[in-house]
């Protein structure tokens, strides 16, 4: 859980009231009832931001069902003591005391009710910011994916009407040169791609985007004489997964850019492997020298931010980029 100023008012409001509605339904307070009710809102404030914190996170997301009933146990217990300490303290009680009151049942039970309708407290608030939090992520990454596309199309004209004109086209090319007419079908093919529909959970089938990856690096291939060394490799069935589009060919773009391609002992290597719901993504490069080409992706801060709101703790990415050598590993957990 992530708090900002706002956010912590409010809890400290909440927490405020809390204490304003035990002031109110007492007909005596005084210095028994501020012992009391300070020994017991202090474990449970606690407990509460434990439990929206750490455990529910940590265990229940990932269900983890049996460490977090054991660390609900033992955390519950800590705060019991937590209680009796407390008491001892502000009552000026020694340690005599202290071990009369954790074997007395009534101190012990009453903590216990207490931290029990806690732990129903801090879950309903954990699940409805999670809940919150992602339908927010799913709005703003079918915003990113929509800024993605815009950003792809390098002037006004009509995406729609682009591709029929491709379409077209390759028709009229197709008898003066299979050459020209494949590279033409192929872009057709891309610009496909980029206004293909995807599903509701913002992903297409992961075949799309390697095979939009192939279709580039076979135009790049044709502008180049097929002199270009690139070996682009994929492990694994891929049929049954899903993936965020036009994801993985911004880094294959930025190889293209910044990469040194005409070398055959060191090729532009890019290689995918799908091992169960697993995907490992792999890119190197040597780096070219002096001027380089221009690219058209959405750039690499943009990937980082639609891979947190698409695979929230579900992925890694790592970039070592020195003078010499590029390398990129991404690793995402899949969607069937």
């Amino acid at each position: 859980m992530h708090f900002n100023h706002k956010i912590v008012l409010a809890h400290v409001a909440a927490w405020i009231i809390y204490v304003l509605i035990l002031f109110l339904g007492t007909d005596k307070p005084g210095l028994a009832f501020w012992t009391n009710t300070i020994s017991t809102i202090v474990p449970i404030i606690i407990f509460f931001y434990l439990n929206i914190a750490l455990l529910f996170p940590k265990f229940l997301q990932t269900r983890k069902t049996f460490l977090l009933i054991s660390s609900l146990i033992v955390f519950n217990f800590c705060t019991i003591c937590l209680r009796l300490l407390l008491v001892m303290f502000l009552q000026g009680a020694g340690i005599d005391n202290f071990m009369q009151s954790i074997l007395s049942p009534v101190l012990f039970w009453n903590q216990f009710r207490v931290n029990l309708l806690f732990i129903g407290i801090s879950f309903a608030y954990w699940y409805a910011v999670k809940n919150y939090r992602s339908e927010k992520s799913q709005q703003q990454l079918k915003q990113e994916i929509l800024d993605a596309r815009l950003n792809g199309l390098k002037n006004q004209i009509n995406p729609h009407f682009l591709y029929n004109t491709l379409s077209f086209i390759y028709t009229k090319s197709l008898p003066y040169s299979t050459e020209l007419a494949g590279a033409i079908a192929k872009l057709s093919d891309m610009m496909r791609y980029s206004l293909s529909d995807v599903g509701i959970d913002g992903k297409v089938p992961l075949e799309k985007e390697i095979t939009h990856i192939n279709n580039f690096i076979e135009i790049q291939q044709l502008r180049f004489d097929n002199k270009l060394k690139v070996a682009f490799e994929t492990v694994g069935d891929i049929s049954q997964y899903r993936a965020m589009p036009l994801l993985l060919i911004t880094f294959v773009e930025n190889a293209f850019k910044h990469g040194k391609l005409n070398d055959a002992d060191a090729p532009l290597s890019i290689r995918l492997h799908v091992s169960g719901q697993k995907m490992d993504f792999e890119i190197k490069n040597k780096k070219a020298r002096g001027k380089k080409e221009k690219a058209h992706g959405i750039g690499l801060e943009n990937v980082r931010n639609r891979l947190g709101l698409a695979y929230p703790g579900q992925h890694e990415l790592t970039i070592r980029d020195t003078e010499e050598d590029y390398f990129v590993s991404l690793k995402i957990k899949l969607e069937s």
